[in-house]
């Protein structure tokens, strides 16, 4: 930063970022990339389980696990053990060896295998298959029961005197899942319990072992307060709980024993067992998230926001996580540099609370802590997001080419209505314009508040009041940006005039479609242009004309030069950038300020003073009035 905005933010600034809350503001240089995210996967269980292996773990493994893919509580104390000993957790069929399993085996070369479980849970044939992938002993922890066979995995691994231990239910496998990978950092095990009572050979287990602390993993409905407090007099170690209202919530609290700025994060299906079973998480030491199948789960993304780990692996295929969530935790939840200069980038971000300067030093584009996005020109707001948000996290470009600012979560608590258009960069200009720009320089959303902007009317005379839409898309594909709006006279007042006007000073001009076709439109300042479809009586006699805002362009219909649609007569005004569309997302119309709800069809208009005056979703409403006397 330079001039007066680096000696100073202005006065407005500081106030809005010291009533949000906001500490002192960062304006070091961005010193890395943004994360990334990877995905682990295979056409099934075992495939994903073999390829998690093979990216977690180089030939020549001091020991391979092997726990049955159909069930899971063996493998739940597997992945803690197999950790401490360096190799994986290896899922199988109970009656036969994947392929994928032994292929992965053949590579890993193990300096021993152990087999978890009874011959219910993996036959005698399996472990006798096993031998062929090891130079050394093939051996089975397991017992009568589930129970029995995790504790004699702990005996069989950990020392007396570890320093944690931790209590799962082993009728539900979640909690055991994100425990594992904190057992393995800290050097414990994880154990299993009914909900209600502590079987003996855990009991027993935990009297051995000792341990300095006592963790139960979920909330009473998982292992109950008698089991906690069974445990406690088992260990003579008070109990301590990690939990939450849910699996996810409580996945969520176990990361918070991981430190932010963490490496590296796993996320795994919270719905489906397997692909978490593997042990990559446990060991890389790394926190495991788990998430529901197609939405990101809001703790989840909270617990995201606090890691801001440098990449994410997401484990399994799109059936377990969608590749929507894959998409979300790459635009949100992994790190980003801080943003320098003037501008944000795909790989940077500008966190709430914080502010980037023009080159000049005389513009400032600042994210309060309490969600407001202002810019602002020695010590004037010139343009603001009209958001608040307790939980604003940080504004980023996603990577559909969408500027969007992120809660805490993950949601989205404002955005510029800009998918789908390849932008790369948001650039502060000295002339106090704010946009977001492709790697091109082409605009998709600004801010209008460069001294060249046009200051827009609305297409209908003063003192009328007629229907007006929400953005949307030029064709309503939800693709691209969002710099059209609908207005047509109210059916519900039948005098109203249906003359369309020019919404600032321009020349007319004849937008082209292809094949001789087109319709008017108005080459403004600044190289912004508007276009006006569906016109009948069109004024082509004024093409190549400078008029003043408010001149006739013709009258409102249903007209398809170029194509599309019509229910209703109307025109459809395009907001345009050098021919290309920019979303109208924040401009002011007439007084009336336009924003979108981030899909097409669906925003509100507000006055002067904030008040939401219209609503549109999925067509327009009744009504604007132009100013001015009719």
């Amino acid at each position: 930063m330079t001039g007066r905005f680096r000696r100073a933010l202005s006065a407005l600034a500081i106030i809005a970022l010291v009533a949000g809350g906001a500490v002192a503001l960062d304006i070091a240089p961005a010193s890395a990339a943004a994360g990334q995210v990877t995905r682990i996967a295979g056409a099934d269980r075992y495939e994903t389980s073999a390829a998690i292996s093979a990216a977690t773990f180089a030939a020549g493994a001091p020991v391979a696990y092997i726990a049955s893919g159909a069930l899971f509580p063996d493998a739940l104390s597997g992945s803690a053990a197999a950790a401490a000993g360096g190799g994986p957790v290896l899922l199988t069929t109970p009656t036969a060896l994947p392929k994928a399993i032994g292929d992965e085996l053949r590579r890993l070369k193990p300096k021993r295998i152990v087999v978890l479980g009874g011959e219910g849970a993996i036959s005698a044939t399996v472990a006798e298959d096993l031998a062929g992938y090891t130079g050394g002993s093939v051996e089975r922890r397991s017992g009568a029961d589930r129970y029995e066979t995790s504790a004699a995995t702990s005996a069989a691994t950990f020392a007396a005197g570890v320093p944690v231990v931790f209590l799962a239910s082993g009728v539900e496998f979640p909690d055991a899942l994100s425990g594992a990978a904190l057992a393995a950092r800290l050097g414990g095990p994880v154990l299993l319990t009914t909900p209600g009572a502590v079987p003996g050979s855990i009991e027993a287990e935990l009297k051995r072992l000792k341990p300095t602390r006592l963790v139960v993993l979920g909330g009473t409905g998982a292992v109950s307060k008698a089991v906690a407090d069974a445990a406690s007099r088992a260990t003579g170690r008070s109990a301590e709980r990690i939990g939450g209202a849910d699996r996810y919530a409580t996945s969520a609290a176990i990361a918070q024993e991981f430190p932010t700025g963490a490496p590296v994060a796993y996320l795994a299906s919270g719905t489906v067992f397997a692909d978490a079973l593997s042990g990559a998480a446990a060991a890389a030491g790394a926190p495991l998230l788990l998430t529901q199948p197609t939405v990101l789960s809001p703790a989840t993304g909270v617990a995201l926001t606090r890691l801001a780990p440098a990449k994410a692996v997401v484990l399994g295929g799109t059936g377990a996580v969608a590749q929507a969530v894959s998409t979300l935790v790459q635009d949100f939840g992994v790190a980003h540099a801080r943003a320098s200069g003037d501008r944000v980038t795909a790989t940077t971000e500008l966190k709430a609370g914080s502010c980037l300067a023009s080159n000049n030093g005389t513009v400032g584009l600042c994210v309060t802590a309490n969600g407001t996005i202002t810019v602002d020109r020695n010590g004037s707001v010139l343009w603001s997001s009209g958001t608040t948000a307790s939980d604003a996290a940080t504004l980023r470009i996603r990577a559909d080419g969408n500027l969007a600012l992120f809660g805490t979560g993950g949601q989205i608590r404002w955005q510029a209505s800009t998918t789908g258009t390849a932008a790369t960069r948001l650039v502060v200009a000295n002339d106090g314009e704010v946009s977001l720009q492709t790697g091109s320089g082409a605009i998709r959303w600004a801010t209008m508040t460069g001294p060249d902007a046009p200051t827009w009317g609305l297409p209908f005379a003063a003192g009328e009041r007629w229907s007006a839409g929400a953005p949307h898309t030029s064709l309503g594909t939800n693709q691209g940006a969002r710099g059209s709006l609908d207005f047509g006279p109210s059916r519900t007042i039948p005098a109203s005039s249906k003359k369309v006007y020019t919404i600032a000073e321009g020349t007319v001009y004849r937008f082209n479609c292809g094949g001789g076709k087109g319709y008017l439109g108005v080459n403004h300042t600044g190289g912004w242009q508007s276009t006006y479809y569906h016109l009948k009586n069109e004024q082509t006699a004024r093409i190549g004309k400078k008029v003043p805002a408010g001149t006739y362009l013709g009258d409102v219909a249903q007209a398809l030069p170029c194509g599309g649609g019509s229910s209703f007569e109307h025109v459809h005004v395009t907001i345009r950038r050098d021919g290309q569309p920019v979303s109208v997302e924040g401009m002011t119309f007439g007084g009336f300020t336009v924003r979108s709800a981030g899909k097409d069809f669906s925003g509100t208009w507000r006055d002067a003073s904030g008040r939401t005056v219209l609503t549109p979703s999925g067509g327009a409403a009744c009504c604007l009035t132009a100013p001015g006397a009719k």
